[in-house]
């Protein structure tokens, strides 16, 4: 169907009754903690945000260190440590996916260290890269949408790509099996991606450019580039990168970036990154219209369905695209 990818319908409400599981790229939980640790509070992710991702089945989740551009390193490694703590504390709820053996399944949410931006690393990228793994890190990004010591993301310099230091980052990240999230990279920056990195690189959390003409999302020869790297595109639920028009940011028509995706690559490269921004008080309103947190992720399996999707392909979708890329990545 390519970018004739249809939407159906009208926005959708809520699934009752049976759920299918779902693995989510990218969740910013670890700015939340530190943030409301800064603030006196603690067990946030076992109070604020377990239980949403519970009651929308979501049960695996990367939960990310968001850094905007401004942090340091010694902010990079404050936020790192207080989501690590926070997900040591809750062993008995979640399992901590480090390698291999913790993808087994234990009954628990998976959960996935990440870090989205890395703009407090400014030199020694290869020792602080290493740092970040031994922390549980297993996948990032190197800017977010900043210009920093590494790359270049969406609102930098258009001709900036990687430097020096960032090519030096993401041998490192192939070493170790750490995964390269390209979301919010500029296209320069992409493509120095593509030319180095030997692994898998991903997009946890983007749509395609086709269907939303904005810089953040995809464009089909990016897309392809990822599935020829065996990797995965996380659908974004913002709803400024499902559609231009109101009426159309909905779980319905995020469907259908999948369903343009796997006419393009196969739906073996669809995967979910909702990105909701529930917990951020000046972002409240940035979702889709039945996308507005962890609870109403269901929506999109629904609407993946109406895209013609098969059970099969939407329990792919959902979840175990995730699950055999990072089968195939991590260590043992």
């Amino acid at each position: 169907m390519g970018s004739q990818a249809s939407v159906k319908g009208s926005s959708i409400r809520c699934l009752k009754g049976e759920k299918m599981r779902i693995f989510d790229l990218h969740a910013d939980i670890g700015w939340d903690i530190l943030r409301k640790h800064e603030q006196g509070k603690m067990h946030v992710l076992k109070e604020e945000h377990l239980p949403k991702l519970l009651q929308g089945e979501v049960l695996g989740v990367g939960i990310a260190s968001y850094f905007e551009g401004s942090e340091d390193w010694e902010r990079m490694q404050k936020m790192v440590l207080a989501t690590r703590q926070e997900i040591e504390e809750n062993l008995d709820a979640v399992t901590w996916v480090k390698s291999k053996v913790d993808l087994e399944e234990t009954g628990k949410p998976h959960v996935v260290m990440t870090v989205e931006g890395m703009c407090g690393i400014r030199d020694q990228a290869e020792e602080k890269i290493q740092w970040l793994y031994d922390q549980g890190v297993r996948i990032a990004s190197l800017c977010w949408n900043d210009e920093n010591a590494l790359a270049t993301g969406v609102k930098g310099t258009v001709t900036r790509g990687l430097t020096e230091e960032g090519r030096r980052a993401v041998r490192k990240m192939d070493e170790l099996g750490m995964i390269l999230d390209v979301s919010h990279t500029n296209e320069k920056t992409f493509w120095d991606m593509v030319e180095i990195v030997r692994g898998p690189l991903i997009a946890t959390h983007s749509n395609t450019r086709v269907l939303c003409e904005v810089h953040r999302n995809l464009t089909d020869q990016q897309i392809m580039a990822i599935a020829a790297k065996g990797g995965v595109i996380g659908l974004n639920a913002a709803k400024n990168f499902i559609d231009a028009k109101p009426e159309n940011q909905d779980a319905l028509h995020l469907a259908a970036h999948g369903r343009h995706i796997a006419d393009l690559v196969g739906m073996e490269h669809v995967a979910v990154g909702f990105d909701f921004m529930d917990f951020f008080e000046d972002h409240a309103t940035s979702m889709g219209s039945d996308l507005a947190s962890a609870v109403q992720a269901q929506n999109l399996i629904k609407g993946l369905k109406t895209q013609g999707f098969s059970e099969m392909e939407c329990q792919a979708i959902g979840y175990d695209n995730v699950l055999k890329l990072l089968r195939q990545v991590l260590k043992s």
